[in-house]
Parts: C-alpha cells; sequence; structure tokens
C-alpha cells in the first residue's frame, strides 16, 4: 500500500545528470535547501516530530519552514507540488482518505518511523469505568457527550462509526473542538475528580502529565494501530533525495517518541524541545544514525 522511494530517487539521478550535461542549473539554490512542510495546529505529535526534523535538518544545511493548515488542504498542497510535505500521517487507517486521492503524486517511505499510533477515548484515572463499554452504560454521568478535538482530523471522521460499535450514537453526542480544548477538559475534570470522556491518541505526552487514562477498546471499535509516516511531494523527492532517505532511515521507539512529545511539551518552541530532548544521548544517537548512508 505503500509507494516506494525508489522511482523517485531514480528520476532525481536522471534530472540531476541531465542538468550537468545540458549545462542548465536544476533550480535556485536556495529554494532547494528550503522545506516547508504542512502542519496542523493541535496535534502534538506532528509538532514534536516536526520541531525534532527542524533541529536535524539544521545541522545538514537545510531550513525547514511549516504552514499551518487543516489536513485537507495540506494534502491537496502537497499533491500540487505548494509543500514539500507533511511529516506524521496515520497510516494504513487514519490519514487514508487523504493520502489515497493524491497517492500517486506522493513519496511513502515503506516502513513507519513509528508502528504503534492508537486512537483511543480517555478519561480521568479517578474515574471507576476503565472500557469504553461501562462509559457507555454510564452515558448520563458523562454528560452524555464525548469531547472531540479538530473536525478535520482522521479519528473524527472514525469515531462515529467507534460508537456505532458500542451502540452508542443515541447515548453520546459528539463535540467537535480542539486538541487543546480537549486536553483541558481532561485537565480540569482530572482535578476535579469529575467524570469526562474525550478523544485523544497514544503515544502522547497528556498520560504522563495529568492522572488520566485511555479507556480500553473492549468490542474492538477503533481501526488497529497505525504506523506514522512523513509524506513528501514527488516534486521535493526529485529535488532533495537525500531528506527522503534521510526521512526512510528514521525510527523511534514508543519510549522516545512519547518523551520528545513531553520534551516539546513543556518547551517554548518545538525546536528548543526537539534540542533539549536530543541532549540525551541515546536519542542523539538514534537520530545521527538516520543520517548514515550505510543505514
Amino acid at each position: 500500500m505503500i509507494t516506494k522511494i525508489s522511482a523517485a530517487l531514480a528520476c532525481a539521478a536522471l534530472t540531476a545528470a541531465m542538468s550537468a550535461c545540458s549545462g542548465v542549473a536544476a533550480g535556485p539554490q536556495a529554494n532547494e535547501k528550503t522545506i516547508t512542510v504542512a502542519e496542523v495546529p493541535g496535534f502534538d505529535d506532528t509538532v514534536a516530530i516536526t520541531g525534532l526534523w527542524t533541529a536535524l535538518l539544521d545541522e545538514h544545511g537545510y531550513k525547514l519552514e511549516t504552514k499551518t493548515v487543516d489536513l485537507a488542504a495540506g494534502f491537496s498542497g502537497i499533491a500540487r507540488g505548494d509543500l514539500d510535505g507533511y511529516l506524521n500521517a496515520w497510516l494504513p487507517t487514519t490519514h487514508a482518505s487523504y493520502v489515497d486521492k493524491y497517492r500517486d503524486q506522493l513519496v511513502i517511505p515503506e516502513k513507519p518511523f513509528f508502528d504503534n499510533d492508537r486512537l483511543v477515548l480517555a478519561a480521568p484515572e479517578s474515574v471507576p469505568e476503565n472500557t469504553i463499554s461501562e462509559v457507555v452504560a454510564n452515558a448520563d454521568k458523562y454528560g452524555s457527550k464525548v469531547v472531540g478535538i479538530e473536525a478535520g482530523a482522521g479519528m473524527m471522521k472514525i469515531l462515529p462509526d467507534v460508537l456505532k460499535t458500542y451502540g452508542a450514537q443515541d447515548k453520546l453526542s459528539i463535540v467537535e473542538g480542539s486538541t487543546p480544548a480537549a486536553l483541558a477538559a481532561l485537565k480540569d475534570a482530572a482535578a476535579k475528580n469529575e467524570p469526562v470522556v474525550a478523544t485523544l491518541w497514544t503515544p502522547h505526552w497528556a498520560f504522563a502529565s495529568m492522572p488520566i487514562k485511555a479507556l480500553e477498546d473492549d468490542l474492538g471499535g477503533w481501526p488497529k494501530p497505525d504506523g506514522s509516516y512523513p509524506v513528501l511531494s514527488k516534486k521535493f523527492a526529485e529535488k532533495a533525495p537525500e531528506v527522503v532517505t534521510w526521512m526512510s532511515n528514521s525510527k523511534l521507539s514508543e519510549e522516545q517518541f512519547a518523551s520528545l512529545m513531553l520534551a516539546v511539551s513543556e518547551a517554548k518552541d518545538p525546536v528548543e524541545g526537539a534540542k533539549k530532548w536530543l541532549e540525551t544521548p541515546e536519542n542523539r544517537k538514534t537520530a545521527d544514525s538516520w543520517f548514515d548512508s550505510a543505514s
């Protein structure tokens, strides 16, 4: 299902060779050294990995810039070549509706850099309910609602089917909002020992920062775990095949990804948080290995 990068790399090599033979430059050097990627506010895992790549690519002569968009606009921009990429697509399920539409214009590594992204419903640790079924059975206690994140998020498209699995369409209404609002609702309820249920995902820094828990998906309503993939435009991949290779080499453990998100959440700036994370020798060793041609 995942697009292979070999064709893009071969095309890049051919383009470079033709340019050298003709004496015509492939494009302005300044443009070749700037990468512009899509970023969605509130998607904390994407903010974290984008901050990390900003810090790392700067060490290798690239300036990474972000453009705030919603997912639909982001992927259409990548397909056109107006944006160079999005660094944390959840596949094969959560972001499939965006990726599949433009797959022929995208370059995606064969393997994810993280392979255990899970969509969850979260609640304060203080509530006695531990499963989604138990929350549905006590829907009135939870205000008969689920606090959601951004309306354009992949999980918000999936959530109605999850509620249907539990027969909860008429018991729990979905309140669309934002990731910061969902986190604020969880934090406030946890502090007051009150019930609330909200959409979230793991890994996420919030599980290490506040007394909340992921509800067991006892009826299997959510899809199986996704992997995290960088998605790049073919136009950019042909221009900067070395970046495609570096990103294809990348790999994070769950502990590393969670700690990266936590470091970024605690910093004033995502890049500074990423740099702080890189100060840990094991993290630095892992990141440096992505740039090793033997990887």
